[in-house]
């Protein structure tokens, strides 16, 4: 067995006898809160995601890739790469409680900020992604979280839909004019 390997397990020992964690606490953002935390929003489609060990070899990350279509936010670019907390190596799998999850294929308008590594990362982890579908009978692109508890029933406020309501799909024209909206109250 690789002593990476090993040491991994051991860390993970480490975890399953000490004492319970905590949730994860994240404070809740409006559409305003979301702009101006984040040093980029994009709308773009996941291309695919990687999970592996990072550089110190002390914690699992996935990394997903986003061929960017339009940016509302930040400098423009074709392409971005998300580094988040979480995933699975080598039969381990570790997670972390509200991050937002990726698939292929998949359209998203994504807020995103950049840590003191200067790792691109969803920002309020889930609450930062809003997954893109189109209304199969108009064809418009509608937007929602797909992360149970975070559904939202407006574009501005982001208020969340009540437990055992429906989540309505908004449509991605009004979360970007909210968006553009709170750029330009910013930039006053």
């Amino acid at each position: 067995m690789s002593p990476y390997r090993l040491a991994g397990l051991f860390s993970l020992a480490l975890l399953a006898a000490s004492p319970a964690a905590r949730a994860t606490q994240v404070t809740f953002l409006d559409t305003p809160a979301l702009v101006r935390e984040s040093s980029a929003i994009v709308i773009g489609q996941i291309e695919g995601s990687s999970a592996r060990w990072n550089e110190n070899h002390t914690m699992i990350v996935t990394e997903v890739t986003v061929q960017v279509s339009q940016t509302l936010k930040g400098p423009a670019s074709q392409r971005l790469t998300l580094r988040q907390i979480g995933g699975e190596v080598d039969g381990l799998r570790y997670s972390v409680e509200g991050s937002p999850s990726f698939t292929p294929g998949e359209e998203a308008l994504l807020f995103v900020w950049r840590d003191g590594a200067g790792h691109l990362q969803v920002d309020g982890l889930a609450q930062g992604k809003f997954d893109i579908t189109r209304d199969p009978a108009t064809g418009e692109r509608m937007v929602q979280r797909s992360l149970k508890g975070l559904a939202i029933r407006d574009a501005k406020t982001l208020r969340m839909v009540g437990p055992g309501a429906s989540a309505p799909r908004i449509p991605l024209n009004s979360l970007v004019r909210e968006i553009q909206a709170a750029l330009g109250e910013a930039g006053r």
